[in-house]
């Protein structure tokens, strides 16, 4: 009894070291279970198909698009019209249809994933080339062989005159009947800095860099691909290339602004040359300034009048656009005057006495403000032995025996814009 007593004790004491091992290793293994990782980004999306897709006219087409990364399932779409003559893409992808005309069709295919909450899009030009049945093909040139095509047409189209340095308008010519393709030709040769496409679509481009003189006119012939000689059209159209716009007035190349005098009316007409030509100009002001302090803004005809009312020298731009739409600036600087001034009289700078029998001066009558040069004139004249420079206003001579006394004189200074003034003087002839 003792004995069994002693197993059961034995084995209740295996089975608790058994039970504890067995739980702490357990506890041990949940606690260092390691996180799960984060499931990788998706792969940039793009598209994988390749071009060119192949067909030919009569025979069904169907070709799946394919892409990778971004979230499935996509969506498709393109840009533009659909992807040939006869076929159509849908929402999964699918090209398919019958194609119904021959040619190389490039379009812009657009695939968009299912990335919440943006979702991603990648875009791809891809290419379907169709090609005529062997049939079809065989048809046509027999068709073509027994019956002649018609000469081809160009469409009508105007040349619009140029002007040098200015992007010329591109001129698309255009033909129909015949047999395509066309190939295109000018004569004369277009004015320098102008081309034209020969091939396809015959187009009209460049920057002219020369003025001509006088309109040119030119032939454009369009010859098609009949064989074995192409049949050919022509029309003809007269161009000019104006010359480059230019404001005229100011240096370096041409006069300056006239000058302005003040409390004097003032007026002037700025000049351009070039481009669409005279009567076709708009002027304007760059800035809010006016050209002169009491003149007005420039008018659209590039006049500028007012009474000026502060001497100096005013720098302004000033604007003129043609009408093709070409515009250039220049600075111009417009000088306003004091007013003009006969500064001589009886107090501040008197005319010095004369001494009869004795050589005179030169004594000047002096002025100040206006424009100059200045012209002098004076009346009733002065003793005949004195005499007046009408450009300096000296006055020189000897006075004659017997001309001793005090004679009044009336001066009158005009200056180069037209402007006077006049003043009463007294000559005193001592003994």
């Amino acid at each position: 009894m003792q004995g069994l007593t002693r197993t059961r004790n034995m084995l209740g004491a295996f089975l608790l070291v058994f039970a504890a091992t067995v739980g702490f290793n357990a506890c041990g293994d949940a606690n260092n279970v390691s996180a799960p990782e984060p499931p990788a980004p998706p792969l940039p999306l793009e598209i994988t198909t390749s071009t060119p897709i192949n067909g030919t006219v009569g025979t069904a087409i169907s070709r799946q698009l394919n892409a990778r990364g971004g979230t499935l399932p996509y969506t498709w779409s393109m840009n533009g019209a659909p992807p040939a003559p006869g076929l159509t893409l849908n929402s999964a992808g699918l090209i398919s249809g019958t194609p119904t005309a021959s040619g190389i069709t490039t379009r812009t295919y657009v695939v968009v994933d299912s990335t919440k909450p943006t979702a991603k899009q990648a875009e791809k030009e891809l290419t379907i080339s169709i090609t005529a049945s062997s049939l079809a093909s065989s048809a046509a040139s027999a068709s073509i062989a027994s019956s002649p095509q018609a000469s081809p047409t160009i469409t009508p189209f105007t040349l619009p005159n140029g002007t040098v340095n200015v992007a010329y308008l591109t001129i698309q010519l255009e033909a129909t009947g015949g047999r395509p393709p066309y190939t295109w030709s000018v004569s004369p040769a277009l004015p320098n800095g102008l081309f034209l496409n020969l091939l396809g679509p015959g187009v009209i481009s460049g920057t002219p860099l020369n003025a001509s003189t006088v309109p040119t006119t030119y032939t454009v012939t369009v010859m098609d691909s009949t064989a074995p000689t192409g049949q050919v059209n022509a029309l003809t159209r007269t161009l000019i290339i104006n010359a480059a716009l230019t404001i005229d007035t100011g240096p370096p190349t041409g006069p300056p602004l006239p000058a302005g005098t003040v409390g004097q009316p003032y007026h002037a007409l700025l000049s351009a040359s070039g481009a669409t030509g005279p009567g076709t100009y708009r002027w304007s002001m760059v800035g809010n300034l006016p050209p002169a302090p009491g003149l007005q803004p420039v008018s659209s005809d590039g006049v500028i009048a007012g009474t000026p009312t502060v001497p100096g020298s005013f720098t302004r731009t000033y604007l003129v656009q043609s009408g093709n739409g070409v515009a250039v600036t220049k600075s111009l600087t417009l000088t306003v005057n004091t007013a003009l001034s006969l500064d001589t009289d009886d107090t501040t700078v008197p005319l010095p006495p004369a001494y009869e029998n004795q050589p005179y001066g030169p004594a000047s009558v002096t002025a100040s403000g206006g424009t100059a040069p200045y012209t002098w004139s004076v009346t009733p004249a002065i003793p005949a032995s004195l005499s007046l420079n009408h450009v300096t206003g000296e006055i020189t001579g000897t006075p004659d025996v017997g001309t001793v006394g005090t004679t009044s004189h009336q001066f009158t200074l005009q200056d180069s814009a037209g402007q006077s003034v006049k003043k009463s003087l007294q000559l005193t002839i001592d003994p």
